[in-house]
């Protein structure tokens, strides 16, 4: 066996790790390697919740704005003009009284 074929069948081979820094170190590389992959599921889990909490505000705005629209519709269809309209559209024969209600005042 020649020697470059030796140095790769013992880097592949697993011989490295047996012996020398790499076996007196494993027990740390180990906790490194279980650190690193803890920090990266955490930052997974972080950019997946404010992907989440920016789809919803952008939500809440459109809805917001749908309820602003609404409202306004409402507002404009219950004022007393617009209901005449709309009786005087369907053939309604209501009108708005000419007098305002009077008070009927009781003894006691």
């Amino acid at each position: 066996m020649r020697k470059s074929e030796q140095i790769i069948s013992t880097l592949f081979g697993g011989r490295t790790l047996l012996k020398g820094v790499f076996s007196k170190h494993l027990n740390f590389i180990l906790y490194i390697f279980l650190l690193l992959i803890l920090y990266i599921s955490m930052n997974n889990a972080v950019e997946k919740t404010l992907l989440a909490n920016y789809r919803l505000e952008k939500e809440l705005q459109l809805l917001h704005a749908e309820y602003t629209r609404k409202s306004a519709d409402l507002m404009q269809l219950s004022q007393q003009q617009e209901i005449e309209k709309q009786l005087r559209a369907r053939g309604s024969d209501l009108k708005a009284p000419d007098n305002p209600p009077a008070w009927i005042k009781s003894e006691p």
